[in-house]
């Protein structure tokens, strides 16, 4: 699902441009059934070292949490940029 801006929503697996990954996601909110992000939920950065909170900046909410969207940041200034990585079977 996209916002007005034309951004989808940040699902689990999605990259960021210091090539971490988002980790932490909503259990009852999914998009083409993949969980959603929310703000505050843990992404990992192999640059800063560690994980840190998804900072949404989206106009949606969900139980009263933002709702990410690709192009948000994160606490350490990584970008979600949104490919997915491949799925670990």
């Amino acid at each position: 699902m996209k916002n007005a801006q034309d951004r989808e929503m940040v699902r689990l697996r999605d990259i960021t441009d210091h090539g971490g990954t988002v980790t932490e996601v909503a259990g009852d909110l999914k998009h083409l059934g993949i969980g959603v992000a929310l703000d505050g939920h843990g992404v990992t950065c192999p640059k800063c070292g560690g994980v840190f909170p998804l900072l949404a900046s989206g106009p949606r909410t969900h139980r009263g949490r933002l709702v990410g969207y690709r192009g948000d940041k994160t606490g350490c200034g990584a970008i979600v940029i949104g490919q997915r990585t491949a799925r670990a079977e």
